[in-house]
């Protein structure tokens, strides 16, 4: 044995006599050697329902509002959203939302974001969402294979959400005070449906459902319901060159917004597209939404458009916006709106926001002649 190895013993062997009993070769010093066994790794249980994959968030909104001739109005609440994923090791397979909020109204005036709160004075309790999605659903009955190809294809949702027309299906416009144009075109931008959704491919999603037409009230008093399905374009297109769009179809029958004894034939066909870009000192969004049909054998359109600028550091914002509603025989509902935003948060995620808005709507028509020609509005909100 070469001097050094008879060195190394005599010092390694007080420390390891099994390590010393070793006689590696002097060209592999690490023959011999038997590598430990390898450790198990412990998965820890999961926690329960309340912890793996759930969210809960609080909202709180003061919103006061002035009319011409000295209307005033209040609208206070404190809300709540719930977001619950199931999962399995791999993939996600399920989610639930809920979401609400309890209502003070003291006085009302018409505004885009309280459409339904003028027979809801004093306190009101008021869900938003009430929906679950199952995603793949059609995995159980597919081979490995086709589970692989027809992944994120075949989704089912059932519950309370929004209309699927227009771009509300990819908007949460749950807290702002400009709204898109569905409230005013059906009375109603959430209702009560089962259907599915996914893609097509990777340029085109779809939504087809049934509706109940019922608006807030899970109800069916004698309507048939109503048939949707909308078309857009795929996600890549939102990501890559900031646009969405779409074109969507409804027909059917709902109740009136404010007299549910009565059943409205509906027939829309519409058209949208949002574009946001880049400007060197923030970002600009465009949107247009346009659909035209009837209601009850009487021709009604609806259109809206709406740009916004919100500034790099993402503290400040404003927007604008026309909207006008037309019914032939009853006349034209009109309005230009003005907004100004204060953003103490402003998440890219819509996850946590935290703003001031001084909103300003002039009403340019008036089909029902009622209510005041100006409001003014102020808004705060929180959101996390």
């Amino acid at each position: 044995m070469p001097p050094i190895w008879r060195a190394f013993i005599l010092i390694a062997g007080p420390i390891s006599p099994a390590f010393a009993q070793v006689k590696p070769p002097p060209d592999d010093p690490f023959a011999g050697v038997t590598a430990a066994p390898a450790q198990a790794v412990e998965i820890p249980a999961r926690r329960g329902f309340f912890i793996d994959n759930f969210g809960f968030r609080k909202e709180i909104m003061s919103q006061f509002t002035w009319g011409e001739y000295g209307s005033a109005a209040s609208r206070q609440s404190v809300g709540f959203e719930v977001l619950k994923k199931f999962s399995t090791a791999s993939s996600t397979v399920a989610s639930f939302n809920l979401q609400g909020r309890m209502v003070r109204r003291d006085g009302f005036n018409p505004v885009s974001n309280d459409m339904e709160g003028e027979n809801r004075r004093g306190w009101f309790f008021e869900y938003h969402n009430f929906y679950a999605d199952i995603y793949n659903f059609l995995n159980p009955v597919l081979s490995p294979s086709r589970k692989g190809r027809n992944a994120g294809r075949f989704n089912l949702r059932a519950g309370r959400f929004y209309v699927p027309f227009g771009l509300n299906l990819q908007t949460d416009t749950h807290g702002t005070v400009l709204q898109l144009s569905n409230d005013r075109n059906f009375g109603f931008e959430r209702d009560w449906y089962t259907g599915i959704w996914g893609s097509l491919n990777k340029h085109v999603n779809y939504d087809i459902y049934y509706l109940l037409g019922s608006g807030y009230d899970l109800a069916f008093k004698g309507q048939r319901g109503i048939a949707a399905g909308r078309l857009s374009l795929g996600n890549r297109y939102s990501v890559n060159y900031g646009l969405e769009g779409g074109i969507s179809l409804l027909s059917g029958e709902r109740l009136a917004m404010n007299d549910h004894g009565r059943r409205i034939e509906t027939r829309r066909m519409g058209i949208d597209a949002r574009y946001r870009r880049s400007v060197p000192t923030g970002s600009v969004t465009a949107t247009a939404e346009l659909s035209a049909g009837r209601d009850s054998r009487r021709d009604v359109s609806m259109q809206l458009y709406q740009t916004e600028y919100i500034h790099a550091s993402r503290r400040w914002g404003a927007a604008t916006q026309y909207r006008q509603y037309r019914q032939p025989v009853a006349g034209t509902d009109a309005s230009i709106i003005g907004e100004v935003t204060w953003f103490l948060r402003n998440d890219v995620g819509n996850s946590n926001l935290h703003w001031i808005k001084f909103n300003l709507e002039r009403r340019l028509g008036r089909a029902n002649h009622t209510g005041p020609d100006t409001v003014a509005a102020i808004q705060y909100y929180f959101y996390q």
